[in-house]
């Protein structure tokens, strides 16, 4: 039996979930909002159909829209200095010409703080501004090798149960809630896997796809189409590599990219210098291998994202990635959206430079193109090439 492309499940998996979040709303499901790393099986195993506002600024940027809709935010007396995400958010709803339609308004929302603090914010926001319930999860950094914190997360998921039985009397199916981690595990190995073919010379997929290969792991984590989706592109990028020069110079872009722009990655890169690896595409390979214990799978997973980990930590894994996949040189984004993404940036370049790796610093905005120069950029790249040959 021939196997569906992973363009073809990619297109599914994209239109049906826009399309069945209007569709629930029409039937009356439960729809929940939720932060990009909040437990998701959980809600899934409760018939609530989930939601990325994240995702949706991510759709708006690409569309060319997040200008127009961060200065319609502005009717309602948001500054810039908020998140470029949050304020897309606002600005649908005074923008018209949404993609897709728009989000359906949600029933819950579920927040959590392992990944940035403005999500809390801009959901307390939301959750005041429409009346609709909110939950948190706190997740404390570091909890792999201390019980009680394992525990605390444990008992905050068992609450998150309670809080949706409350707002839509569903139980919990602990069968769904099984698979879905399953599928969540092995989604996430396939990914890295994916990624891993790339420490070969010649690539197999350019940074570039692997971006826009991203949107099953956020959105759609815990589906077997998301497995489907990665096992296909796994099987598809194995035999037929890319183009690339024996001696090019491979390079990390730390940090996110640039979702405006039509090649997410700003600079000319030749045969001579190629971005081999994002390493924001791996923070969503997540840890569920503790146990066969659902609760402490997830708990595991969720208290383990980069955007938790303690600083050096996250050092330590950069730093990993660049022997891994024999990295010549580094491009940080300086993303103004992201506070915490932007503190690790300094004290990575010092580790850099002691092994003699270049890097340089880019500075724009992850969804906002008014953040962005074009000619500055290029300027920037270019000396960084210079630096490159010389090095």
């Amino acid at each position: 039996m021939k196997l569906e492309s992973s363009k073809t499940i990619l297109t599914k998996l994209f239109t049906e979930y826009y399309l069945t979040g209007t569709q629930a709303k029409k039937e009356g499901k439960p729809i929940a909002f939720i932060t990009a790393f909040a437990p998701v099986e959980i809600l899934r195993a409760m018939g609530v159909f989930c939601m990325y506002p994240e995702s949706y600024a991510v759709v708006c940027a690409a569309s060319k829209k997040a200008s127009e809709m961060i200065h319609a935010s502005r009717m309602s007396s948001f500054t810039q200095d908020l998140c470029s995400y949050s304020l897309i958010d606002f600005g649908t709803e005074h923008y018209e010409r949404l993609p897709y339609g728009g989000l359906p308004d949600p029933d819950m929302l579920i927040a959590t703080n392992n990944q940035c603090g403005t999500t809390l914010l801009w959901f307390k926001l939301l959750s005041k501004k429409k009346n609709i319930p909110l939950f948190i999860i706190d997740y404390p950094a570091a909890a792999d090798d201390r019980p009680a914190l394992r525990q605390y997360i444990r008992r905050q998921h068992e609450s998150l149960v309670e809080f949706v039985q409350q707002q839509t009397s569903n139980p919990i199916d602990d069968q769904i809630l099984s698979e879905q981690i399953a599928n969540s595990k092995k989604t996430c190995q396939t990914w890295k896997n994916i990624h891993e073919l790339n420490k070969q010379s010649p690539i197999r997929l350019s940074a570039n796809k692997l971006i826009n290969a991203l949107f099953p792991i956020v959105a759609a984590k815990g589906t077997k189409s998301a497995c489907d989706y990665y096992e296909a592109l796994l099987h598809e990028n194995q035999p037929s590599p890319e183009n690339e020069s024996k001696g090019a110079t491979r390079l990390l872009w730390h940090g996110y990219p640039m979702w405006f722009l039509a090649k997410k990655f700003p600079g000319c890169f030749d045969t001579d210098f190629q971005i081999v690896l994002d390493d924001y595409t791996l923070w969503w390979d997540l840890d569920y291998s503790s146990g066969a214990d659902p609760m402490e799978a997830m708990t595991k997973a969720y208290s383990s994202t980069y955007l938790n980990w303690p600083l050096n930590q996250k050092l330590d894994w950069v730093e990993s990635l660049v022997d891994e996949y024999a990295i010549g040189g580094v491009i940080c984004h300086a993303n103004r959206s992201c506070r915490r993404a932007l503190a690790d940036i300094v004290p990575l370049r010092k580790r850099l430079s002691k092994r003699n790796i270049p890097s340089i610093i880019v500075e724009s905005d992850m969804a906002n193109p008014d953040f962005y120069s074009k000619e500055q950029v290029r300027l920037r790249i270019e000396s960084f090439r210079e630096t490159l040959r010389a090095s």
